[in-house]
């Protein structure tokens, strides 16, 4: 990702924008309810309120991003942009988890596993259980942490629930963004960072390249 990405808030001055993806100074107007229910423009000093409208303009599109409360409202954002080396099969899974985890956490959630497994069937691991092939890709180079996280947000292995009851305190907004960072991680270790390194090597003069061919017979 060539530019941080920073997730819009109604308490930061600058954000990426969900509308240009740019990182951009945002200008905020809020309104409130009134005692007759009227909404009525309010700048500067914050109070609290039944209900509230927070409005953010982007500088550099001056498309409009807007929460009521403390609830993200418009538009769709995904938390985390996906890397751009993400396989275009597990990438289609992310955006459109990203673009219902405000709305339906738990279907985000569902969404992201199958992202992982099919981002490490991607990576040629193609055993039906997850967590068997998580552990090959960490022998193959990814971080054991990496491995500990999705443990911790129940990706892999049995969800330690009984049969016919539904876990609600799982699949929360939290989970689907450390699930997209995660995404994220595993594209860069296993996908970007031996691109790059293969990319450094054959920019090196054959001489040299052909220097290391002997030294490594």
């Amino acid at each position: 990702m060539n530019q941080k990405y920073v997730t819009p808030a109604r308490d930061k001055d600058t954000f990426t924008c969900p509308h240009c993806h740019t990182l951009s100074l945002m200008k905020f107007s809020w309104h409130r309810h009134d005692e007759d229910n009227q909404f009525v423009a309010q700048r500067g000093f914050y109070n609290e309120y039944l209900n509230e409208l927070f409005i953010a303009r982007c500088v550099n599109c001056g498309k409009k991003i807007i929460w009521i409360n403390d609830d993200y409202i418009y538009p769709d954002i995904v938390a985390e942009e996906p890397n751009a080396d993400m396989p275009e099969s597990v990438k289609q899974l992310y955006n459109e988890a990203g673009t219902i985890y405000n709305k339906s956490p738990r279907a985000a959630c569902a969404l992201l596993r199958l992202a992982i497994d099919r981002l490490c069937n991607e990576l040629g691991e193609t055993d039906r259980d997850i967590n068997k092939n998580i552990g090959i890709l960490v022998k193959k180079g990814l971080p054991q942490a990496v491995q500990q996280a999705l443990d911790v947000v129940r990706v892999v292995g049995n969800k330690a629930v009984h049969p016919g009851v539904i876990s609600f305190d799982v699949d929360d907004k939290g989970t689907a963004t450390m699930l997209m960072h995660l995404l994220n991680i595993i594209t860069e270790r296993m996908i970007t960072e031996p691109k790059e390194i293969e990319s450094l090597y054959e920019g090196l003069p054959e001489t040299v390249k052909e220097s290391i061919t002997k030294r490594d017979k």
